[in-house]
């Protein structure tokens, strides 16, 4: 039963915001609905995988496609929490032309089914599938290629608890650009990553003991690429492996995992997380604070017993638990629904929660945790390139009321996305200066964590084939009085409206996104140029066409591109760069907000382990000591799950 919580839950107006901006390209999306009628099966695209034979289709734009192909073994019976198995047994032959179901979540905007109600479980155990594009090539055009094409593995975002494959068709880089993009679908939640002494035989393998199951779904969707993509034009040699938010930290996982070594060439982190969580907190209840970095094993066993009635309290939880031996604790675990496994994820949040991550198991990740791969220089490196949107956490902080104002909305806007069960609109930022600190903070925090940072730590361990970015545009129209460009601007995952343009025609995006359609065109190809570049190269340099500014390594004499479209900034590199002592000193002289409000922003940083405690307690010469946090504390510990959000 899904608890009422979850039940009937109106999408707001974000939602459809952050689908247009993140789904814009989504095929199958029955509130987007874009035209699928001109994609055909072809005999041309006939290849052979494992020995099986499979067929595809062609697009509109003629690149042909192959959708659904499983890449492992189904993780489903006991082979739930089990590492990734190697696919054995093929049909003999079959049409690859739908996408799979996705992975075991809870509906969201980020599902393909835009009009169910938010809060039902959707998707299938069995969702480990992939699927390819790649430019028009019979298999005479593959044998007489002078060398295989480059190949790009998108991981999808989504908090590592929702998202899918299908979201994003990147036809337009493959059509563009002569290369080749795999997207693939792995296991998420306590599903994907998931600790716990029971779920350890005797038998076990490293990997089954890990916990990181999504990790491992995805270095499986590496080894079959590196196994079958020569059959599709691919060089298997010159892989590419990139994702957004939580598929950004996915790939910097892979980046620091000793065994998906040689089985990728370069590395995209976007928005993406660089840390690791503990398995100490996996495995232990929470302390009586209820602070802990990830859902903890146990804490999920407790609320299981307390939601399926075994127990009255939490506290007898902890009691029945720990009277019942591995085995029957085994049972209990694999005898529960995907269902209710995630409402007592969900459930189990603990305070400081962070993203769903991997675990630091000594194996898949090192000991030492994904950090590592950035400051030790005997570790393997392949090119990177890290970036972040310029104001990320406006996604998350327009939802709240404190910062905006919501309420019914007026005319043929607000009518048209009320039949989407939108019934909540943005009316007015009640302190527009006041709401662009506090994003400017956070999102600068953000950047110092996952770019600013970790470049100056490779380039100052000696890897030099490091390259960054910030996407600041925010060309954004004026909606029903509300001016999008200030309420959202560049917010997070607002660059893959440019990287999968598929939407870009849409005439949703046209109307409520897009303001100068030619110039948003001209970014879009300008990033596509640079990504694929990269992918072939290993540096974006000048793009494909050798035109664009050069982007270079970061440098004391430039640090990262700033992507922009030509009514405003445009392309150009920028030397500034953030640090946590710059941080607080532009704090300091920032006049926009109060002593009050810049040491509540402070201590939300340091709450978040964004900053030192030591910085928070001196500053303004140790007066935010003074002050009384408990109902800020209140407004961070009930935010909700913004899924995206380390802390």
């Amino acid at each position: 039963m899904i608890p009422e919580n979850r039940k009937n839950n109106k999408i707001k107006v974000v939602d459809i915001i952050f689908l247009l901006i993140t789904l814009s390209a989504c095929e199958t999306s029955q509130s987007i609905n874009l035209d699928t009628s001109k994609n055909k099966v072809s005999i041309e695209t006939l290849r052979i995988t494992n020995n099986a034979e499979i067929i595809g289709t062609v697009d509109s734009l003629g690149v042909y496609k192959w959708l659904g192909i499983p890449y492992a073994e189904k993780p489903i019976n006991n082979f739930r929490w089990r590492a990734t198995r190697e696919l054995k047994n093929y049909d003999k032959k079959y049409e690859a032309v739908s996408f799979a179901e996705p992975c075991v979540q809870f509906q969201s905007s980020l599902t393909n089914n835009g009009l169910v109600k938010p809060g039902a479980v959707v998707g299938s155990e069995d969702c480990l599938y992939l699927n390819i594009w790649t430019p028009k090539l019979s298999k005479d055009d593959i044998a007489s290629l002078d060398k295989p094409l480059p190949v790009m593995m998108w991981i999808h975002g989504g908090g590592n608890t929702i998202g899918s494959a299908d979201t994003y068709d990147p036809s337009h880089i493959v059509s563009k650009h002569n290369l080749i993009v795999v997207t693939v679908q792995y296991r998420m939640s306590n599903l994907g990553w998931f600790r716990h002494p029971s779920l350890r035989q005797e038998n076990s393998s490293e990997e089954d003991k890990s916990g990181n199951f999504g990790t491992l779904d995805n270095i499986m969707a590496l080894k079959w690429i590196s196994e079958n993509i020569e059959n599709f034009g691919g060089d298997r040699d010159n892989v590419t492996i990139y994702g957004e938010s939580a598929g950004g930290h996915n790939v910097a996982a892979l980046y620091a995992s000793p065994i998906a070594e040689g089985l990728f060439h370069k590395a995209i982190v976007q928005s993406g997380i660089l840390s690791h969580s503990s398995v100490n907190e996996a495995e232990s209840y929470y302390p009586e604070s209820g602070i802990s970095g990830i859902q903890s094993s146990k804490e999920v066993i407790n609320r299981l017993l307390l939601n399926d009635g075994t127990v009255d309290s939490l506290e007898e939880g902890r009691v029945k638990q720990d009277s019942m031996d591995l085995q029957d604790l085994e049972s209990y675990l694999r005898a529960k629904s995907p269902e209710e496994l995630l409402i007592a994820y969900s459930d189990a949040r603990p305070k400081k929660g962070g993203m769903t991550r991997a675990f630091n198991d000594g194996y898949v990740i090192r000991k030492e945790g994904i950090y590592e791969a950035f400051v030790n220089n005997k570790l393997p490196r392949v090119p990177i390139m890290l970036g972040t949107t310029r104001y990320e956490t406006k996604l998350f902080n327009m939802r709240n009321p404190d910062f905006v104002k919501w309420g019914e909305g007026e005319g043929f806007i607000a009518r048209t996305l009320s039949q989407f069960g939108i019934d909540q609109l943005p009316l007015e930022i009640l302190r527009p200066d006041y709401y662009n600190a506090i994003n400017q903070y956070a999102s600068d925090s953000w950047k110092e964590r996952a770019v600013d940072s970790p470049s100056r730590d490779l380039i100052n361990t000696g890897y030099k084939s490091t390259f960054a970015y910030r996407f600041d545009w925010d060309e954004l129209p004026n909606v029903l009085g509300m001016d999008f460009a200030e309420l959202i601007g560049s917010a997070h995952a607002m660059e893959l409206l440019f990287l999968f343009p598929a939407g870009l025609e849409n005439i949703i995006v046209k109307n409520l996104v897009i303001e100068d359609q030619e110039s948003v065109t001209k970014l879009s190809d300008q990033m596509m140029s640079y990504w694929a570049e990269f992918a072939y190269s290993g540096s974006p340099g000048k793009g494909r066409s050798n035109e664009l500014p050069e982007w270079t390594a970061w440098s004391d004499q430039g640090k990262y591109m700033i992507l922009d479209s030509e009514l405003d900034q445009g392309l150009i590199m920028s030397n500034d760069e953030i640090t946590k002592s710059s941080i607080v000193s532009n704090l300091e002289k920032d006049t926009r907000l109060t002593l009050v409000e810049k040491c509540e922003s402070l201590f939300a940083l340091t709450y978040g382990e964004d900053l030192p405690q030591e910085t928070f307690d001196g500053f303004s010469g140790g007066y935010c000591l003074s002050l009384d946090y408990s109902e800020l504390l209140k407004r961070i510990e009930n935010r909700g799950d913004d899924d995206d959000q380390e802390s």
